[in-house]
C-alpha cells in the first residue's frame, strides 16, 4: 500500500513538472516555472508585458516597462532566449531577447532580422527569434531581406566567459579576437583541425568542439 501511495505520488510529481515546468524565466537568481508563457518588448527590445500561469494555475498579467521584472532568461517552446545587447560593441546600448543557439563555456546567440518595431511572442504562435532562413535572403552589405519583404541585420554572436561579446559574422572579429582566444586552449588547438571559418555551420561545430574539451 505504502509503495502504490509512493508511485502516486510520484506520478503526481512528474504531471506537474510536465504541466508546469515546459516554461520559465528567470530574475535575477531566481527563477519561476509556468505555462502559457508570452512576453512582449519595445522597438528598442526591452520588456513591456509579461503573461503566465502559475503552477497554481492562475493567470498573471504584468504590463507596463517600469512594472515588468527585469527578466534575464526565458525558456519557452524548448528554445532558451537571453536578454543580450543589440549591438556587440555597444553592450549598454539597447537590448535584444535573442535565442541562446549553443549553451556552455562560449555561448552562441542567433537572431533573424524580424523587421522594426515592437515584438510579442506568444505561445504556440511562430517563434521570430528563430525564422528559418531558408526564406531569407543577404544583401552584400549584411543586410538579411524576407520573402515577406521585412528586412533587417541578422545577429550572430559569440559571448565570452568574461561577458564580452563578439559579431561572428565579423572577418576583423575573427581574425583579432575570436581565433587567438580559441587557440589559447591547447586541447582545443590540438584536437581541432578545420578551418577557423565564420560559416554558420562549420563555427557552431568548432564552438561545440570548444566547449567540450575547454572549461
Amino acid at each position: 500500500m505504502n509503495l502504490q501511495k509512493l508511485l502516486f505520488a510520484s506520478a503526481l510529481l512528474i504531471s506537474s513538472a510536465i504541466c508546469y515546468g515546459q516554461d520559465y524565466f528567470v530574475v535575477e537568481k531566481d527563477t519561476t516555472f509556468c505555462s502559457n508563457l508570452e512576453f512582449g518588448t519595445t522597438g528598442q527590445g526591452y520588456l513591456k508585458s509579461l503573461r503566465y500561469t502559475d503552477k497554481n494555475g492562475k493567470a498573471i498579467v504584468i504590463e507596463g516597462r517600469k512594472v515588468v521584472p527585469n527578466v534575464i532568461t526565458f525558456y519557452r517552446q524548448e528554445v532558451t532566449i537571453d536578454k543580450i545587447p543589440q549591438k556587440a560593441d555597444k553592450p549598454k546600448s539597447y537590448v535584444r531577447y535573442t535565442e541562446r543557439l549553443i549553451d556552455g563555456t562560449l555561448k552562441i546567440y542567433e537572431r533573424y532580422p524580424t523587421g522594426m518595431g515592437a515584438h510579442s511572442y506568444r505561445t504556440n504562435a511562430p517563434n521570430p527569434l528563430t525564422m528559418n532562413n531558408s526564406t531569407m535572403s543577404r544583401n552584400q552589405n549584411g543586410s538579411m531581406q524576407t520573402s515577406s519583404g521585412r528586412a533587417g541585420i541578422y545577429k550572430f554572436f559569440l559571448k565570452l566567459p568574461d561577458g564580452t561579446y563578439y559579431k561572428i559574422n565579423s572577418k576583423k572579429n575573427m581574425k583579432k579576437y575570436i581565433v587567438p582566444y580559441l587557440k589559447e586552449c591547447e586541447a582545443f588547438a590540438n584536437q581541432y583541425k578545420g578551418d577557423y571559418s565564420n560559416d554558420r555551420d562549420l563555427f557552431i561545430e568548432m564552438i561545440e568542439l570548444y566547449n567540450s574539451v575547454c572549461k
